[in-house]
């Protein structure tokens, strides 16, 4: 059984529609972010300020690595995993890639105190503009974040069904 793979903006709802998809669909959800954290035993906030994104983008693959190699999980994945080759291209093995894609307006609008990289708004369209190609490239599906989340959720289900990526759960 493939994996399903969130990849998206910070803040873009990867993490929730995760776990709500995996309820949906029964299977196990991941958020890549806190799996790192627990392991670490640190914040990514605090990583950041003592070790430098270099130092935490390592760590990063390291533990996308160890969670690829799951099956029929979600993996939420923290929105700079896309930044390296080396993380799609073993997250893709197994894996189908759904970029959750939200307005950056919306994204803007979210509490970011533990988002070292979103303190901003102009950083915040920064990052987007870094990453939105890499997000497109990298996605086998796109579902757009700008409904309720019961029905993100919902259509996130539908199309995986369609597509004949997943077969149980209900999508309806």
């Amino acid at each position: 059984m493939k994996n399903i793979i969130l990849i998206g903006m910070p803040a873009s709802g990867k993490t929730t529609v995760g776990k709500l998809l995996a309820k949906k669909i029964n299977y196990e959800h991941y958020d890549a972010d806190r799996y790192l954290e627990k392991n670490e035993e640190k914040r990514i906030s605090e990583i950041f300020s003592e070790k430098g994104e270099e130092y935490f983008r390592n760590l990063e693959e390291k533990y996308l690595k160890e969670l690829s190699g799951k099956n029929g999980v979600i993996i939420s994945t923290g929105g700079g995993a896309v930044k390296r080759k080396e993380n799609m291209e073993e997250l893709k093995k197994n894996g189908i890639i759904v970029f959750l894609s939200r307005k950056v307006d919306d994204i803007a609008k979210e509490n970011h105190k533990y988002r070292p990289l979103l303190q901003n708004i102009e950083n915040i369209h920064k990052l987007y503009r870094e990453r939105i190609e890499l997000y497109r490239k990298y996605a086998d599906i796109t579902v757009e974040n700008d409904d309720t989340l019961s029905n993100v959720v919902n259509k996130t289900a539908k199309i995986l069904k369609e597509k004949k990526f997943i077969y149980q759960g209900d999508s309806e």
